[in-house]
């Protein structure tokens, strides 16, 4: 992509977070909420052939519920590029790699622009201590957490669009599996996200499916619904996600809302944390 038109996008992305939330650059957003601000309806289908669909003459967006949430949420970003930069109606199929259409390589960099901003990711790198130069693998994938996103996508950010970590080190931390990143987090071998989560951890909720997991470098307690449970197999400040519904955790002056959704809801995303009927 040339530069200029790189640089109109990243500002289109920028302005559109303001305009409808009112986010600063700096910040972490979540794609639904700014979905929900523009005015779409966006829905969650039980499609798995695709993953996602943008309808201009119905300013509709689905998504398919079957795919990853980091996947969900910037496929979600993906089709609000679409919108924004003049697109059309689009059907996004599953790729096991990059598309060459013009229109979904510019769709992509608006969604990671979007959910990544440069001053975004410096920032949380700036606060949580992780260093460009030595920055692991746990590290990186706690980071995407942070944004929203996959590992993949936030690794693809920090070198192909932001320039913040060189071609070794890219490849190094590609190759790293998601089971093996997970088990040095939480200690478990688990298929769901793992969010490792601190003080640093604010400005945005921490939203999981049932079956996630919350690794905490303090013990939370729980003020709301019990919807987070701790392991009770001796590993320290594990949590699991157990039923859908909102709540809050908080630990020595530190607090944030959880929203937790069913495993691959699928229905309309104002009903996403609504807990199971009776």
């Amino acid at each position: 992509m040339e530069k200029t038109r790189a640089a109109q996008i990243t500002a289109k992305a920028l302005r559109t977070r303001k305009q409808y939330l009112g986010a600063d650059s700096h910040l972490p957003i979540c794609p639904y909420v700014l979905c929900e601000a523009m005015g779409f309806d966006l829905r969650f289908v039980k499609i798995n052939s695709f993953e996602g669909m943008y309808v201009a003459n119905q300013n509709l967006i689905l998504i398919s519920a079957e795919r990853p949430e980091g996947r969900k949420r910037f496929t979600c970003a993906h089709e609000i590029g679409h919108h924004v930069l003049g697109h059309g109606t689009v059907i996004d199929e599953i790729l096991k790699c990059g598309s060459s259409n013009i229109e979904e390589e510019e769709a992509d960099f608006f969604a990671s622009i979007l959910l990544m901003p440069s001053s975004a990711v410096k920032r949380i790198m700036l606060r949580t201590g992780i260093s460009t130069a030595t920055i692991s693998s746990t590290d990186a994938y706690i980071l995407s957490k942070y944004f929203g996103v996959s590992y993949q996508s936030f690794l693809l950010q920090l070198y192909f669009n932001l320039g913040l970590i060189s071609y070794i080190k890219y490849q190094e931390l590609k190759i790293r599996t998601l089971p093996e990143i997970r088990l040095s987090i939480s200690g478990l071998k688990i298929k769901g996200q793992v969010l490792s989560i601190g003080a640093w951890w604010d400005e945005k909720a921490i939203e999981l499916e049932v079956g996630d997991y919350i690794v905490s470098e303090k013990e939370l307690l729980i003020d709301g619904p019990k919807i987070v449970q701790p392991l009770d197999d001796g590993n320290d400040h594990c949590y699991l996600a157990t039923k859908p519904g909102i709540t809050r955790v908080f630990s020595n002056g530190w607090d944030c809302f959880v929203k937790i959704s069913r495993y691959k809801f699928h229905g309309i995303y104002q009903f996403k944390f609504d807990e199971d009927e009776e």
